[in-house]
């Protein structure tokens, strides 16, 4: 079956979600949409704003036609990690094809920037850059543009950026696996819904800090999916979302908890950094303390990716291992009629994980970690629900994938 694979965190679900799953139906309206989405945790190093469920049934809503949790372990890694663990799982479940909104749809350039970005010529120059304290993103990012120039458009966006990374994995691992790229439209990066699209930090910074419920479901109604705007807003008038300020509360009780020993086994937490986060956690906030380890070497994301691994428990072990070693499992979230026949074949690389309960009581070793892992993180969101009647844990064990009786 010819499936096209899409990796996305739908943080949350928006209108310029649906306009790339509509593009695609549009285009290819044989293929399969396949959905490796992140879970309770994103890669900007903080609980999903909604839960993983909800935002899953939203996407089949709306074009999706399987989604697949994407395991916690790279869901909360740096970009290349992520891409990586995202790009493959993809492949073992069937997509022969990846599409990813940026800020470019020229599929050749991304190609030929991801290979030039693995020259050693590039790597040298940024590692030189990481030594002088620039992160690894601005690092690579100038390093490319010094030896191929005409790169400068493409690594200076966002979004193209992380496109690249997925290129890069691809051509990494040798996966068959062609791009195709849907460039974006609006400010994807900004805090203000200034536009007609928007971008999910502006939505998710209208609803943690809009104390008029009804006046913020009115606003937010033009960036959503008509079909989802009731459920949303429901959500919304109950406090069925994530405060992040509770979540802060989590990563001080971690770090000052936490011995810098204890610190130093988990991932990424290196150049002595461990040794000068006890004092940051004594702050009276998560953002005083992040700000007094803010430096050049280190940006906020990586800081806040960090945060979660103290939360979380994510050793550097388990990130390496995973990374190394590639997914174990995905767990389906929900489908669509159209799921249907590529479900009964089964020609899967990795177990395709429906029943969670049978699955984690009788997995092993690696597999078991990241497991485990996955349930840790659904039960801290649920645990910083601004709402305190829905913090009720266990969920994983209770869901069944949702059946979403439509043909996209």
């Amino acid at each position: 079956m010819n499936c096209i694979g899409i990796v996305t965190e739908y943080n949350p679900f928006h209108t310029g979600h649906a306009y790339q799953l509509n593009t695609l139906a549009e285009r290819y309206p044989d293929a399969l949409r396949i959905v490796v989405m992140s879970g309770s945790f994103v890669q900007r190093g903080e609980p999903a704003l909604f839960d993983k469920f909800t935002r899953a049934r939203w996407a089949l809503l709306n074009g999706a036609h399987a989604v697949i949790e994407l395991p916690t372990v790279y869901a909360t890694a740096n970009a290349e990690r992520f891409a990586a663990g995202a790009v493959r799982l993809l492949h073992q479940l069937g997509a022969r094809a990846l599409s990813f909104g940026s800020e470019t749809n020229n599929a050749a350039l991304l190609q030929k920037i991801a290979a030039k970005s693995s020259d050693k010529a590039v790597q040298e120059a940024c590692r030189q850059a990481m030594k002088n304290g620039e992160f690894y993103g601005t690092a690579l990012r100038q390093a490319i543009i010094a030896q191929y120039p005409e790169a400068a458009p493409i690594v200076n966006q966002p979004n193209a950026l992380l496109g690249l990374e997925y290129t890069k994995a691809i051509q990494t691992y040798g996966l068959n696996m062609n791009l195709i790229p849907v460039k974006r439209e609006g400010e994807h990066h900004n805090d203000e819904l200034t536009t007609d699209w928007p971008s999910g930090s502006a939505l998710r910074r209208q609803i943690r800090t809009n104390d008029n419920k009804d006046h913020l479901s009115k606003t937010l109604a033009p960036y959503l999916p008509a079909n989802i705007i009731a459920d949303c807003q429901e959500k919304i008038l109950f406090n069925d979302y994530t405060e992040i300020e509770r979540y802060h509360d989590f990563i001080l009780y971690e770090s000052r908890k936490l011995s810098a020993t204890q610190l130093a086994s988990l991932a990424d937490f290196n150049e002595g950094l461990h040794q000068v986060w006890p004092s940051a956690g004594q702050k009276e906030s998560w953002t005083s303390a992040l700000d007094s380890l803010k430096s050049k070497r280190y940006s906020y994301a990586r800081l806040n990716r960090m945060a979660t691994y103290t939360v979380l428990g994510i050793s550097r072990r388990l990130q390496d291992e995973a990374h190394e070693t590639g997914p174990q499992y995905g767990r389906l979230l929900g489908f669509t009629d159209a799921a249907r026949p590529w479900l009964q074949r089964k020609e899967f690389d990795v177990p395709l994980i429906q029943k969670w309960a049978p699955f984690v009581n009788t997995a092993t070793g690696l597999t078991a970690e990241m497991a485990t892992l996955d349930q840790k993180a659904t039960d801290i969101q649920k645990l910083c629900i601004k709402n305190a009647s829905n913090r009720k844990g266990g969920e994983d064990f209770y869901f069944t994938p949702w059946y979403i009786k439509i043909t996209l």
